[in-house]
């Protein structure tokens, strides 16, 4: 009886799970299509307000927001938590880093097939080409790796945890992300559709490693952030008299 009931428990568990997951897909979906509408609108707006300082702070954001730095920001936050024996600061800055991995990944795969020519690419034909342009072999050419935004999916799965982990606390961490994905556009690197599609798959993988591997990961930290056993002082033998 507590075993059919215990299997009844997690399948409503799952069900639920699923549909929290299938809302927000369904969100995404649609405002990405409708991105796509706007791409030529940004891109105007952003040639004419070209202005230095804003494109020193883009340049800033773009350079410390990709993968390698935030690993970086990972390892040592994760080092400084194990210091402070901070079991709850360790899973998310380690589920952060799984994240932004795996959405690093599924980003960069697809827009090595996509060949979007980037915004700023002046020599491109025609904006979508795939992996040819007619005998050019494109999948080392940067300036056709335009869709989705590479920046803009890994930051927004390693500061997409914070959120789903505390969603009270959490939501700051998308100022951040919102920001590096604000610098892809106005380095006139990406189109808004390349940014809304990568911030939906970061969001997306961000959602799932936080329901599916947040537990998991606080039970192995468990033993490295356990406080150590203090031990008392010896207690002195009395001399006999």
């Amino acid at each position: 009886m507590g075993s059919h009931q215990s299997n009844q428990s997690e399948q409503k568990s799952s069900e639920v799970s699923a549909a929290r997951f299938f809302v927000p897909l369904m969100i995404a979906v649609i405002l990405c299509g409708l991105s796509f509408l706007c791409d030529q609108a940004v891109i105007e707006w952003v040639k004419a307000h070209d202005w230095k300082s804003l494109k020193e702070a883009a340049g800033f954001l773009s350079r410390w927001g990709d993968w390698p730095e935030l690993m970086l920001f990972g390892s040592i936050g994760l080092c400084l938590a194990w210091l402070g024996r901070s079991r709850v600061a360790g899973k998310v800055l380690l589920c952060m880093m799984i994240a932004a991995t795996i959405s690093g990944g599924l980003v960069n795969s697809i827009r090595l097939l996509t060949g979007r020519a980037r915004p700023n690419n002046t020599e491109a034909t025609q904006e979508w080409n795939g992996l040819w342009r007619s005998r050019e072999f494109l999948l080392r050419k940067n300036k056709y790796h335009s869709f989705p935004s590479g920046h803009t999916g890994t930051a927004f799965a390693f500061f997409g945890v914070p959120l789903f982990a505390d969603r009270r606390q959490g939501w700051w961490a998308l100022l951040v992300a919102a920001a590096i994905a604000w610098s892809r556009i106005y380095l006139n690197v990406h189109y808004l559709s390349d940014v809304m599609v990568g911030m939906s798959i970061g969001l997306l993988t961000a959602f799932f490693v936080c329901e599916r591997l947040l537990t998991r990961v606080d039970r192995l930290l468990e033993a490295y952030f356990t406080q150590p056993a203090k031990t008392g002082q010896p207690k002195r033998r009395a001399h006999p008299g």
